[in-house]
């Protein structure tokens, strides 16, 4: 619904341009721009959105996270979801706001440093000097919290907070299985089930680095995912003992939720996924193979049990929530949480704008513990005032 807007609003840069540099810079931004799927993003110019509408503000974008799923609609891996193209990807960005339009319920001024979540297949994504986005998705972000931080934190810890406060009710020392993957989204539900709800967190990681970060992070026992199912299952029944998980936390896939429906209490017990690409009738056709352990017998009670809860998985999707009181205000708690130092965000790797196709391939080869920031107000090294932006760096 928003590809008349970006087609009118993307120009190539040309020779007129290019011979009147005070005209680029007056009414036109560099951005990451994807016009064919499955190509890489190209740096280029485009035009200034001119006009706000009323609900809209303009913000000087200084970061942008580039999460795996921006690099899943980049690289064509889920057919499924179509974007208008051209295509600016980034749906979790920060900076200051420059203009206002004249509806602000919000009570946004021009200058504050702020926080946005973006629709994930909004083409007017975060990869670009300047954004214009709606109003509900902007938050003020307090100067004690850098901004860099707070960027790869709303999407993850937002949608954590809205599973654990409204649809789990979870308490301290609740058992927890949360399978964390290379997006930060299980990341961040490790990081507030552990550091606020005083949960026992046992964590299914995609690498060994993400093991040792989640077990700072103060998870109970952590098991380093595999491709043998088998092994997987094993591994995960031993951190288990004889225990039953009250919830399952997927941020993979794969049909990993078949796997652990055997660790989650059949009576008071749920599956929750946070995939933004979940689908109920993939879940179910994608079920992993697997051999049960020697010791263990799934009788037909469990498998009627495992039926169930796969039956009443509940998708997650903080940005689709219907109640925009409530979206907006666990993005607001996420934001208070932060700035009393009871959650952290983790940047695994800055990298500039002109370099963001590296980025998305240390996402594709699983290089990313954490989240991938691009800095958007340093495209590129003549830019820079701190040095090199590409640097690894751990939030604390």
């Amino acid at each position: 619904m928003f590809s008349s807007l970006v087609r009118s609003t993307f120009t190539r840069t040309g020779s007129s341009l290019a011979r009147n540099a005070s005209i680029v810079l007056r009414q036109s931004h560099r951005a990451a721009v994807l016009h064919e799927i499955g190509k890489p993003v190209v740096l280029e110019t485009v035009k200034r959105v001119d006009q706000l509408k009323d609900d809209e503000v303009r913000i000087k974008v200084h970061y942008c996270s580039l999460n795996s799923t921006d690099v899943q609609i980049i690289t064509g891996k889920h057919p499924d979801l179509k974007v208008p193209l051209p295509f600016i990807p980034g749906h979790e960005i920060s900076g200051e706001i420059v203009e206002i339009g004249k509806a602000n319920p919000n009570f946004l001024k021009r200058g504050d440093r702020v926080v946005v979540m973006n629709d994930l297949q909004d083409p007017n994504g975060g990869l670009i000097e300047e954004v214009v986005v709606k109003n509900r998705d902007v938050w003020q972000v307090p100067s004690e919290v850098p901004l860099r931080e707070m960027t790869v934190m709303p999407y993850g810890h937002g949608t954590a907070l809205l599973t654990f406060a409204m649809h789990c009710q979870l308490q301290e020392n609740d058992l927890v299985l949360i399978t964390a993957g290379p997006a930060g989204m299980g990341l961040a539900a490790i990081d507030l089930a552990v550091a606020v709800y005083k949960a026992k967190v046992i964590a299914i990681c995609d690498t060994e680095s993400s093991s040792d970060l989640v077990r700072q992070k103060g998870a109970y026992k952590t098991v380093s995912m595999t491709k043998n199912y088998t092994k997987l299952y094993k591994n995960i029944a031993d951190a288990m003992g004889d225990k039953k998980a009250k919830i399952a936390y997927d941020a993979v896939g794969k049909g990993l939720l078949h796997l652990l429906a055997d660790f989650v209490d059949p009576e008071k017990g749920q599956l929750f996924s946070v995939d933004p690409f979940y689908n109920q009738e993939k879940l179910k056709a994608s079920k992993p193979e697997y051999e049960l352990p020697k010791k263990k017998e799934r009788t037909e009670q469990d498998q009627q049990n495992a039926a169930k809860l796969i039956d009443g998985v509940k998708h997650v999707d903080l940005y689709e929530h219907p109640d925009e009181d409530v979206y907006r205000q666990m993005i607001a708690d996420t934001i208070e949480m932060r700035s009393q130092g009871m959650i952290a965000g983790y940047i695994s790797k800055v990298f500039l704008l002109n370099k963001i196709q590296n980025a998305v391939e240390f996402i594709q080869k699983k290089q990313c513990t954490g989240k991938v920031l691009i800095d958007v107000k340093c495209v590129d090294d003549d830019d820079c005032e701190d040095g090199e932006a590409g640097e690894e760096k751990k939030s604390s």
